[in-house]
Order: C-alpha cells, then structure tokens, then sequence
C-alpha cells in the first residue's frame, strides 16, 4: 500500500512485515525532508505500526537544516506520531556510515536516551531481518 510518491521519495506499509518504509530516491533539502518524514508519520500513526525503515542509501548529505530538524523529529518524546519504543531501521551507504562511525567516536562524550530505538545498516535485506526477528517489546 503506497502511501505517498514523489520524484524524491516514496513511503509505503509493507503489509508482510507490518512495516512502514521510507525510501529516499535523491538528495534533498528541508522542505522535501519534511514531506516525506511527515507522511512516514501518518503512515505509522494511522496503522498503529511499531516499525519502520528508512533508506537513506539514494540521498545524499542534507543540509545542516534539514538534518537537525531530521533528529529533533526522531528524539522528540513530544511527536505522537512516534510511538515510544518504536523501532526504526537506517539503511544507509557504508560511505556514510563510515563518516557517521567517525563522527560518533569524535562526540560519544554525550549519551542521548532516544524514546525510540534506532538500529544502523548498509544493506536493506539485513534492515528487514533485524526488523522481522527483534521484538519490539521492552526488554
């Protein structure tokens, strides 16, 4: 069931896996980070869902605007949108992913304690399986 789809993104509930799935298809800036995000939301609020993928693999790096208004989003306790304890997969390219290892090991003196729980990948099939297998139950 295809939610929404844009020259840029396209999110949809993959009914299988009971998840919802944001897929980047360029590089974007805030407004378009925005829409897409906001019709993920809807997607999860209006499905109930505990889970969610985001593919970041296709998007370049946002601008710094957007990538802060990105993670207020996702840290914000305040979002119903986001059901706490929800688990958001993050698939990404290992170029980034690099970068982001880089970056985490310069600033890890800082422990965020997010309400949902974000998982890293490079690969979607591994997403998915992380997805599928991990309960979405406090543990």
């Amino acid at each position: 069931m295809v939610q929404a789809e844009t020259d840029s993104f396209k999110v949809w509930l993959d009914t299988s896996l009971n998840v919802a799935m944001l897929k980047w298809k360029k590089d974007i800036g805030l407004e378009v980070c925005q829409q897409g995000m906001n019709e993920l939301f809807k997607l999860i609020s209006a499905e109930k869902l505990e889970k969610c993928l985001i593919n970041t693999s296709s998007r370049g790096a946002l601008s710094m605007e957007a990538e802060e208004w990105e993670l207020s989003i996702l840290q914000s306790e305040a979002n119903p949108a986001v059901p706490q304890g929800m688990q958001v997969a993050l698939v990404m390219s290992e170029e980034r992913y690099q970068q982001m290892i880089h970056d985490y090991s310069l600033n890890k003196v800082c422990k965020i304690n997010l309400p949902i729980h974000i998982h890293y990948f490079t690969q979607v099939e591994e997403a998915i399986d992380w997805l599928e297998h991990e309960s979405t139950m406090p543990s």
